[in-house]
Order: C-alpha cells, then structure tokens, then sequence
C-alpha cells in the first residue's frame, strides 16, 4: 500500500523527528510524548467518524429522556423493582437519574463499541494508511508510541462517558424536576452530592471502558485492517 501524502503524515513525520531529537534528555523526552500525544489526540477528536460516534453518544440521553416524559406516566415515587427498571422508574422525579439511566443504557452496548473502534483503529489504521511508518523510522519508539496511543484511547473513554453524562444531565435539568437526591438504598442526599457522586461513577466507567481499550489496541498491532473497515467504509 502506498504512503499517504498528506499534511497529517507531514505533521506526524515532524512530531517524529522533534521526538528523536529530544528522546536523549529527560525533560525533552517528557515534551516529546506530550507532543506526541497531543497529535494523537488532534488525529482522534479531527476523525469525522469518532465525532459522529460522539454525537450519537449524545444523542441517546436525549431521545431517553424524551421518551419518559412523553410516554410514562412514572412520578418519580420510585418503580418496582431494582437495578435498571428502578433507575428509569425515578427520572421524572430528579433529573439526576436521567444521567444514571443513560449509562446504564450505554454501557451495556453503545460505549464499548465506540471505545472498541477508536482503540482499535489507533494501530492499524495508521499501519493500513502508511502514516504509522513515520512515527517508526524517525524513530519515536515503540514503547513511547504504544503507550502515546493507549493515552489517547482513555482520555476518548472519559470524553465518551462524559460527552452522555453532560447530555442527560442537560437534558434531565430541562425535562424533569431537581433537588435532593433519593438513592435506590433508600438515603436521601443533596444534588451537590448527587453530582459528586455521577463524577465518580463517570471515573468507574470510563476506567471500565478504558480497560476495554487496551485489549482493542494489542489486537490492533497484530493487523493492518482497521475494525471499522468490517462491514463499513472508513471514513
């Protein structure tokens, strides 16, 4: 397959030769994986793809909260029931819950799909569009490159788990009712605890996802077909 000319592969053979040139000092091999990973970020949030992901993260929130203000008749008294069923009995009484039920949704499918194809994709995708070629003549090093790109796939878990969270909690803040907070154990707390508590379940997802992540990127070195090209083009 022939090299992609293009100002990405220009920018990533200049990150490559910065790299090689400050990989024998200590504070310049520091800047050299911040730059790195910052171009692997640019090459990751740029993709019309991962974007399009994002938004479709997004969107779920959205549609679920419209759906429960429009079709149930739920009040918020709590639902039969624990685990899920409980979760989405509660929406229309704090729209905390909106943000809860949305990752319960999620999780199950939709995340680690999105996280599977970024993660994926890292390796691969450069390998099958030549441009990984660069980052390895330079040289950038192997180890420092796996872990640039294993970097960049766990910051886009947080940005996924955080992009659903900030659209149910925009959404629920919208559509239901806000206060204190009735956990599924029967406590009450207040919705500044209620969000301290949506931040750390944020944290336990995306650490979820992101362990996830680092199995997509070992199989992405074993190949140079990107997951996405299976059954769609890459765009």
């Amino acid at each position: 397959m022939s090299t992609v000319s293009s100002p990405v592969s220009v920018a990533r053979a200049a990150d490559a030769r910065r790299t090689a040139a400050d990989a024998g000092r200590p504070a310049g091999a520091v800047r050299a994986w911040l730059r790195l990973l910052g171009s692997e970020l640019g090459m990751i949030f740029r993709r019309p793809r991962n974007l399009a992901v994002l938004a479709v993260l997004a969107a779920v929130p959205v549609l679920l909260g419209l759906a429960l203000r429009l079709f149930t008749g739920v009040d918020g008294g709590g639902g039969a029931g624990g685990g899920e069923l409980a979760i989405l009995g509660r929406v229309t009484g704090n729209a905390l819950f909106l943000a809860f039920a949305a990752l319960s949704v999620l999780v199950q499918f939709m995340l680690p799909v999105a996280v599977s194809v970024v993660a994926g994709d890292s390796v691969a995708g450069e390998a099958g569009a030549g441009t990984l070629r660069y980052l390895l003549v330079a040289p950038a090093g192997r180890a420092r490159l796996l872990t640039v790109k294993y970097a960049g796939a766990v910051v886009f878990c947080l940005a996924a788990v955080s992009t659903a969270v900030l659209s149910a909690l925009l959404t629920g803040l919208a559509l239901f009712p806000i206060g204190p907070v009735t956990l599924l154990s029967g406590a009450t707390v207040s919705f500044t605890d209620g969000l301290l508590r949506m931040g750390l379940v944020v944290l336990y997802v995306a650490a979820g996802m992101a362990a996830l992540a680092a199995v997509s990127l070992a199989i992405s070195t074993l190949t140079e077909e990107p997951g996405c090209r299976i059954g769609m083009p890459q765009v």
